[in-house]
């Protein structure tokens, strides 16, 4: 693995560093963060994707209204196919530029390392960085990409559930925090076997047979039914069987599906705060929660507009249209404001275990999805959990049962971008997307000689 020290070195001859997004999921919110703190852009894409970037072009100065688009794009904008000349043009005004590649694994070519480093390139995770060029468990990021990252090398690998022992969900039980439980099972010839009897609603979570990154669910009312949802499925071909080794069968939890966007300076835990440090630690400060989203899912939320006796009629095998919850789009969402206290200590104890499991630990962004529930507590104290309307016995409160952490920018926060993120905005006073935050953190590092201090 490459040695953070070797990393940082490298940085510390950074002076005018530029961030380096991969051109999917959230280069736009990065590139338009990084425009708007006057920091200069580097987006690698691959042909068949370049148009998204060519066409949104993040172009102009902090502040500037741009009236005329075209003048701002030829003035703002180089295309290159080579990086090198991108770095023959770097004493050039430029504001972004545009790597185009065959394959987004390419920038792990010697003489595209070499340029990203030559510009003074900080690279700005997000999951597609993690997956197309950071192979199986990362380990292409983590041994063959000698460029400054961002963020934690070492805690991308977490989020590839199949390939590594100590992924999000063992953060989870680690770290305490709740999660919807896990039904262990058997394989067998035609699906699976519950290992113990599952009389609740029940979710499978498995590869998806075709589009091999993304995962497919499968909803039953209990254990039998979805054994035989799943023996169907199989003989079907909707599910390979092979797969099933993989997947995880978990509790179905009704309640509101809400991602956390949250970001950890280091920097900022290492400033003074004031007052408000009698109350509440720097690191907890440093912790900054930004904004909400959730999420809209193919086929799904199209299914779920049909009358609900359609539904049950409904033979979609017949259909070129599989029953299925790809994410599609996000939406903005706001949280009832006595709950902002249930999702710090969440965001708190995973903060900490990262910290003891992968030093330096969680470094900028990161995304807590969850589903926020509504369940009976036996045995607390009301008043003890900031409840003051309970009667007597069980207390029934919110709980946010977590059911992912994305330790990178997380692609729902694009709802953001150009609006900024409600929470950030109210913090900072201005409009504050994560690209922005992202951006400000590269920004600050600069100025006070600590950019070694937030890369992996």
């Amino acid at each position: 693995m490459i040695a953070r020290e070797e990393i940082q070195e490298i940085a510390r001859r950074y002076g005018s560093p530029l961030g380096v997004v991969l051109g999917s999921h959230s280069a736009l919110d990065s590139a338009a963060g990084l425009r708007d703190y006057g920091l200069r852009s580097l987006v690698y894409t691959t042909r068949q994707r370049a148009s998204i970037y060519l066409r949104e072009a993040r172009v102009g100065r902090p502040g500037e209204v741009i009236e005329d688009l075209p003048y701002a794009v030829r003035r703002d904008l180089i295309v290159a196919e080579d990086i090198r000349d991108i770095v023959r043009r770097r004493p050039e005004p430029w504001v972004e530029a545009i790597l185009v590649l065959d394959r987004y694994e390419d920038i792990l070519k010697p003489e595209n390392l070499q340029g990203l480093v030559e510009l003074e390139g900080v690279q700005l995770p997000n999951r597609a960085f993690a997956t197309y060029v950071g192979g199986e468990a990362c380990a292409k990021v983590e041994n063959d990409f000698p460029v400054p990252i961002l963020g934690s090398r070492r805690l991308l690998k977490i989020e590839n559930r199949e390939e590594v022992e100590k992924n999000y969900y063992w953060y989870l039980e680690r770290a305490g925090v709740p999660h919807p439980r896990e039904f262990k099972y058997r394989v067998t010839k035609r699906g699976l076997r519950f290992l113990e009897k599952v009389e609740q609603p029940v979710v499978l979570k498995v590869p998806h047979a075709a589009r091999r990154l993304e995962r497919g669910f499968i909803f039953s009312a209990d254990g039998p039914s979805l054994e035989e949802e799943v023996a169907g499925a199989v003989e079907a071909g909707q599910i390979l069987h092979e797969d099933l080794k993989l997947g995880r069968a978990e509790e179905y939890v009704p309640g509101v599906t809400a991602n956390f966007n949250f970001f950890y300076s280091p920097i900022n835990a290492e400033e003074s705060w004031g007052e408000v440090e009698k109350h509440v630690p720097r690191t907890r400060l440093a912790n900054e929660f930004l904004s909400i989203d959730e999420r809209r899912e193919t086929t799904h939320d199209g299914i779920l507009r049909m009358m609900a006796k359609e539904q049950l009629k409904a033979d979609w095998s017949k259909t070129p249209y599989p029953l299925t919850f790809e994410v599609t789009a996000h939406g903005i969402i706001s949280l009832r404001e006595s709950l902002i206290r249930k999702i710090y200590p969440v965001a708190d104890a995973f903060v900490d275990v990262a910290a003891e499991e992968e030093p330096p630990g969680m470094i900028g962004a990161y995304c807590v999805q969850t589903l926020i529930t509504f369940q009976g507590l036996p045995m607390v104290e009301a008043v003890s959990q900031g409840i003051y309307d309970a009667g007597a016995g069980t207390v029934y409160d919110f709980v946010p049962k977590t059911q992912d952490i994305a330790v990178r920018h997380g692609g729902g926060a694009n709802v953001h971008m150009g609006l900024g993120s409600q929470y950030a905005n109210a913090k900072y006073g201005k409009p504050l997307s994560l690209g922005g935050r992202v951006a400000l953190e590269l920004k600050r590092a600069t100025q006070k000689g600590k950019l070694d201090r937030i890369v992996t």
